[in-house]
């Protein structure tokens, strides 16, 4: 993709320089051969002359005379052919390739023709202005460039006044609305409507051959499922529904029945929590040996945790109640003093 935003709107196909050179056929020698004498006859002649006149001597020559021109052109075929053998393993080759590679899909890009039945595009008030002045500006100055006249012209647009401008502009509204109509009007015609068939047909031949080059694969749609009618779908329903036996019906119908009347009891609730404590006690019991001492090391750990939990504030309580101790037998002292 690199290579080919190097190319422009008029890239020429590439050409391998580094490639051996084809080889001559055994006409292009013979004409080589003969082209001297021919013109020497028709001297001052055109090349298409002398090129049918040596076409005309090829056709009337005979298998003998043709002989050594097919030898040699078969010689020469065959040396071009091991010279091409042994260039295309260089990397010079690959690079052409990817440079012609590159052109093909850059081709694939071009645009389609204009319509030429279409009506012309209306001009700006700029370009209405710089028509009426170039003939002024081209009389004043004859030996002037026309890079420069368009130079004039912009400087002659821009000292314009709005009044003046203005008179353009609307000249240019005009001319817009003229080309609307007309446009409006040859869209409808059988021409344009040829055109747009033809231009849509080149961007799809255009895009496919691009996505060839490039490798990619159109993808297979998978076909859509036709939607069946609803009086079908009901029939289909009641077939089923015919097809199951009452009895089931009946029961279906008496469980929800029941379900909706009669709210769920303690004696049921409990049930089922016994239930789903037996389903867990089997679970544990299905676990590896692994999982169980694992179990266990954190039921012994978390004893540990709670006896030493316990242990502390044990002893934080003792201390506290002989601190209380130690403060009544000072306050009983110091009363006794006291009453002394």
């Amino acid at each position: 993709m690199e290579i080919e935003h190097t190319f422009g709107k008029r890239s020429k196909k590439p050409v391998d320089d580094n490639a051996p050179k084809r080889v001559l056929s055994a006409y292009f020698l013979f004409a080589n051969k003969m082209r001297p004498q021919v013109m020497k006859k028709h001297e001052g002649a055109s090349m298409a002359v002398v090129g049918k006149e040596i076409a005309n001597l090829w056709k009337k020559a005979s298998s003998s005379d043709k002989a050594p021109f097919e030898k040699k052109a078969n010689a020469d075929k065959k040396t071009y052919a091991t010279k091409m053998e042994k260039y295309q393993k260089t990397s010079n080759y690959k690079k052409h390739q990817m440079r012609m590679l590159a052109w093909k899909i850059h081709e694939t890009k071009k645009p389609f023709r204009k319509d030429e039945d279409a009506p012309k595009r209306s001009l700006s008030a700029y370009m209405l202005y710089a028509g009426s002045v170039r003939k002024q500006i081209i009389k004043e100055n004859p030996d002037i460039a026309v890079s420069e006249v368009m130079g004039e012209q912009s400087v002659m647009w821009k000292a314009l006044g709005n009044s003046e401008r203005q008179k353009w502009v609307d000249k240019a509204a005009a001319e817009k609305k003229k080309y609307d109509t007309k446009l409006a009007r040859y869209m409808k015609t059988a021409d344009y409507q040829k055109y747009v068939e033809e231009r849509d047909a080149y961007k799809a031949g255009m895009k496919e051959k691009r996505n060839k080059l490039m490798g990619i694969k159109k993808r297979a749609r998978t076909p859509t499922k036709v939607q069946k009618s609803p009086s079908k779908k009901k029939a289909k329903r009641s077939a089923r529904r015919s097809r199951t036996p009452k009895s089931s019906k009946s029961r279906s119908v008496s469980r929800r029945r029941r379900s909706a009347k009669s709210p769920k009891s303690p004696k049921r609730r409990s049930r089922q929590r016994r239930a789903e404590k037996r389903k867990a006690s089997k679970r544990r019991s299905r676990t590896p040996k692994a999982s169980k001492s694992r179990s266990k090391s954190r039921s012994k750990s978390r004893s540990k945790s709670r006896r030493s939990s316990t242990s502390r504030s044990r002893s934080a309580k003792r201390r506290s109640a002989s601190r209380s101790k130690s403060r009544r037998r000072s306050s009983s002292r110091r009363s006794k003093k006291a009453s002394e």
